[in-house]
């Protein structure tokens, strides 16, 4: 028979009669000792593989399946009322409720007819809020600014960041613009500017442009008018406190009618003004050259708002011939003097 050494695990060849004795293997030289008779027996039949009987496994299973299937269907029998295919449950006695008149208000009837219907339509450019740029703290005034040195904002060519805030005459906080790099508070503003024979040329249209970049930057509740000047008033077609998002196109339209002749006198543009119900919180002036000395005792006169006058801030552009005249209708409005030398 066939054996297996212990140490080299290699076959050897023993006989019946080796059994239960030793022999040496004849692949490592070492004395092995054989098991005997009984012990190879017991030792094979540890070996034999078991039976699987899948058949009787099967059957049983099936079985069990059917014993279980069975008991699920008597307990749904018993406990399910299929009358009504819903499970049985306690009866529940619900007392009598109260009645309530569905048609009372229970209350005061709001009256529509009460209620002020607006026919105005704000359109999508009011609805968009506007930012106005962080002001600077006020110096003094009388400073001298060249627009080409500044930061460009536009067609202003210049940020008003930069420069001072100027307060206007009651106004709400927040609400004003910016004119030619001079800023202005107030929810009213009104721009008064020179177009007489010596601003034509490039002076007119920057003009013209400074005039719709002022418009652009006012908020949605603001209110706006122009008045142009040459030896009269030249005001904006469109009487009354204007509308800053409604009325620039038409803004538009009117300054292309605008041209530069004539002289210098801002009397009659500052009467058309001063004629806008409420008065204006702040007035920008501007010009580029020198008008009658008269014209400062008659802007103060038409400035009657005492505590709550209009403040005037006054703008040379090129030419400072006007320069004291300027500052003087400042001082007395409250407002400021800037002098713009370039652009």
């Amino acid at each position: 028979m066939q054996l297996s050494c212990f140490y080299c695990s290699k076959n050897l060849t023993a006989t019946a009669d080796q059994l239960g004795g030793e022999v040496v293997c004849p692949h490592c030289g070492n004395v092995v000792r054989l098991p005997d008779a009984e012990q190879l027996h017991t030792s094979e039949e540890d070996h034999q593989p078991k039976a699987h009987y899948w058949l009787t496994d099967s059957i049983s299973g099936f079985a069990s399946l059917l014993i279980h299937m069975g008991i699920l269907f008597v307990l749904a029998a018993v406990t399910c009322d299929y009358r009504s295919g819903l499970p049985e449950g306690e009866e529940v006695s619900i007392g009598e409720l109260p009645g309530i008149d569905l048609t009372d208000s229970g209350g005061d009837v709001l009256d529509t007819s009460d209620v002020e219907q607006s026919s105005d339509t704000a359109s999508l450019d009011e609805l968009v809020a506007d930012i106005e740029p962080p002001t600077a703290a006020t110096s003094e005034m009388g400073e001298e600014v060249s627009l080409s040195q500044l930061l460009p904002s536009g067609a202003a060519g210049g940020a008003a960041g930069s420069l001072n805030t100027i307060g206007g005459g009651g106004g709400s906080v927040g609400a004003g613009t910016t004119f030619m790099g001079v800023r202005a508070e107030g929810s009213r503003i009104c721009i008064i500017a020179d177009c007489s024979g010596s601003m034509s040329g490039p002076k007119i249209e920057y003009l013209k442009e400074e005039v719709l970049e002022a418009i652009r930057s006012m908020s949605r509740e603001s209110e706006f008018q122009v008045v142009f000047f040459n030896s009269g008033a030249v005001p904006y077609t469109m009487r009354g406190w204007r509308n800053p998002k409604r009325d620039l196109d038409n803004v538009k339209r009117w300054l292309n009618t605008v041209t530069a002749q004539g002289g210098t006198n801002p009397t009659s543009a500052f009467q058309e003004a001063f004629k806008l119900t409420p008065a204006p919180d702040a007035i920008f002036f501007m010009t580029d050259g020198l008008f009658e000395p008269n014209v400062v005792p008659e802007v103060k006169a038409l400035n009657i708002g005492g505590s709550n006058r209009t403040k005037i801030h006054s703008i040379s552009f090129i030419d400072k011939s006007a320069e004291p005249l300027m500052r003087q209708i400042a001082n007395d409005s409250g407002g400021s003097y800037r002098h713009v030398s370039a652009f």
